[in-house]
């Protein structure tokens, strides 16, 4: 058998749940126990699917971003041509991904801003488009297991 680290997580919260909290007297510790054990679930849901999240995440900002930039033309705000410019992640790495995730969506944030001071209906039909994808990159980051 190969532990990765979600299998090992997940291992410590059934344990955690099915051992060590029936062993606690008191309410305010079993609360504990319980926590950790979902804390451990979410961290070993995470962990697999983070990197994968991010990457695609990664993608489609910057395919919006691009599309914005051809909306606005001149308008463009500058953070957006920016980002669109910056490299990609150096690496797999969360840290990685996640700092090209957090300049994407800093420059997305400007982008709609712009967007919606624009008029006219092709400004509309983009606005969809940048609250679709941030429906859909809440959504994934939702956990299976609710606490």
């Amino acid at each position: 058998m190969n532990p990765t680290p979600s299998r090992v997580l997940q291992g410590v919260a059934a344990n955690l749940l099915g051992e060590v909290l029936p062993a606690i007297p008191t309410p305010f510790g079993q609360q504990l126990v319980g926590i950790a054990a979902m804390l451990n679930m979410m961290v070993a849901e995470e962990f697999d699917r983070a990197a994968d999240r991010l990457v695609t995440e990664n993608r489609i900002v910057r395919e919006l971003l691009a599309a914005g930039r051809d909306l606005l033309g001149e308008h463009v705000p500058a953070d957006v041509t920016q980002a669109i410019a910056s490299p990609p992640a150096a690496s797999l790495r969360i840290a990685d991904l996640q700092h090209e995730n957090d300049t994407l969506r800093a420059a997305l944030i400007e982008l709609h801003a712009a967007v919606e001071r624009t008029p006219g209906e092709a400004a509309r039909a983009f606005e969809e488009r940048i609250w679709a994808e941030l429906i859909e990159s809440t959504r994934g980051r939702h956990f299976s297991v609710r606490p």
